[in-house]
């Protein structure tokens, strides 16, 4: 992800697992009831991770340089572009598996291991190379910590992944809303006594192995049958996981450029200390999507997966979701582009402002990133992840040739005016799509009419 803070990404829900639906235990609860159940937890537990997330940056924003959230965003970026596992959407495509036996679970579970060695081992090699291109030793130091904190994710994912699909949402929530602030204790420490850029690298380390040893602990006792059972690994199923994953890992190439080629462009032309301002001013663009889009993004998604057959109620369903977007997200935009030079004076202090400008521009985003993600949870729900496939490489296309000559014409501005670009570009063609899904959507009532 984009930001510094170690929040699960904001990625939709696994599918029901068909055994987990079928269950043969009476004392089980419907199926509904669990989602609508995890589905509340997932909103607290979204709210808990960004309230706490804000004020523990607040803090951190005041302690360090803008050269440490730089050198730290940087590296994210070459860590997410080298960053294998991913990219073969082993996690999606042992969720859509119909079944969790020995031989998936041992498979994925191989893939999942194999997968942080092998970024690990690409990271390595990699090192050199960007020392040679005269990147900062700090720079290269951050991304080889991340790549070993990879290899903890990629164990720790394989307990997360078996919780969700047997929809232990709660669960996975409650040991992610504990972590989350245990994990800051290191990176106040290092904050206060000089740690720089490390204080930023400990919070994800420690976090990464709270939730290694708090899932695992967790998921081998809400599923001993699954752990008991000898797991082994599947050619065959590999093969057909890494086919499944293909498309998805595509999507997440693509979708690393378009959240984190702007951090690449500043970083790499500009510097890591206007790349810090430009990251701080990106934080608090991403506002509306987290409060409007991430909770609800999760609710819709189940709620056009049912009444994708029923085209009447489903139009009328995306009408009510695009109306709830529009109605919180643009008005937020609205306070920030106004506010922006006294937003970032009261929360981080004087020496920021120069966040400011980038923030005025980074506006148009934080409007229609909401509107993108509601929209990719209609083509995915109702089976056309194609189209939401189509649109991440338009947008990496646009951002790639769009971005690149902005940044070096005017800066880090040129990137915010390209991210700008980028996500209209990306509405215009998606919107295009929603009218092919639902003929009966009228969106000019929904944008235009008050």
């Amino acid at each position: 992800m984009k930001n510094n803070a170690a929040v699960p990404p904001d990625t939709i829900p696994p599918p029901p697992d068909p055994q987990t639906e079928n269950s043969s235990d009476p004392t089980a609860p419907p199926l509904a009831v669990r989602i609508v159940r995890g589905g509340a937890t997932v909103a607290l537990t979204s709210y808990w991770l960004f309230g706490f997330g804000f004020a523990a940056n607040l803090i951190l924003t005041r302690l360090l340089t803008p050269a440490d959230f730089g050198i730290f965003a940087l590296a994210t970026f070459f860590y997410s572009l080298l960053n294998l596992r991913p990219k073969l959407g082993i996690d999606q495509a042992f969720a859509q598996h119909p079944r969790t036996d020995a031989a998936a679970s041992g498979t994925f579970a191989a893939l999942s291991l194999g997968a942080g060695l092998a970024t690990l081992a690409l990271t390595l090699l990699a090192a050199p190379l960007l020392l040679f291109f005269h990147y900062e030793a700090p720079i290269v130091i951050a991304l080889l910590v991340l790549a070993g904190i990879g290899v903890s994710d990629s164990i720790m994912g394989i307990a997360w992944v078996q919780l969700d699909k047997a929809l232990l949402f709660t669960r996975v929530n409650l040991v992610t809303a504990i972590a989350f602030p245990l994990a800051y204790l290191p990176t106040f420490y290092l904050a206060l006594n000089g740690g720089g850029y490390w204080a930023l690298l400990a919070q994800n380390a420690l976090y990464a192995l709270l939730l290694l040893g708090g899932l695992w602990f967790t998921a081998r006792r809400a599923l001993p049958e699954i752990w008991r059972a000898r797991w082994f690994f599947s050619k065959t199923l590999a093969r057909q996981f890494l086919r499944f994953g293909i498309f998805v890992g595509l999507a997440t190439i693509f979708g690393t450029l378009i959240y984190q080629f702007d951090n690449f462009l500043v970083g790499t032309f500009v510097g890591v200390d206007t790349l810090g301002y430009y990251d701080r001013a990106y934080r608090i663009a991403q506002w509306s999507s987290i409060l409007v889009g991430s909770v609800l993004m999760r609710t819709v998604f189940y709620a056009y997966s049912r009444l994708q057959n029923d085209m009447p109620r489903l139009t009328k369903t995306a009408a009510m979701s695009l109306w709830i977007v529009t109605t919180f997200a643009v008005p937020i935009a609205l306070a920030i582009f106004v506010s922006a030079d006294e937003l970032i004076l009261f929360l981080f202090g004087a020496k920021w402002l120069p966040s400011a400008i980038f923030l005025r521009f980074l506006v148009i985003y934080s409007v229609l990133r909401p509107l993108l993600d509601d929209a990719n949870s209609l083509f995915i729900a109702v089976g056309q992840p194609r189209r939401t496939t189509l649109v991440t490489v338009i947008q990496a296309i646009v951002i790639v040739s769009v971005a690149t000559p902005l940044t070096l014409r005017w800066n880090a501005i040129g990137a915010a005016i390209g991210v700008g670009v980028t996500f209209a570009a990306g509405l215009v063609v998606t919107y295009y799509f929603v009218r092919r899904t639902l003929p009966a959507l009228d969106l000019r009532e929904i944008f235009l009419l008050p």
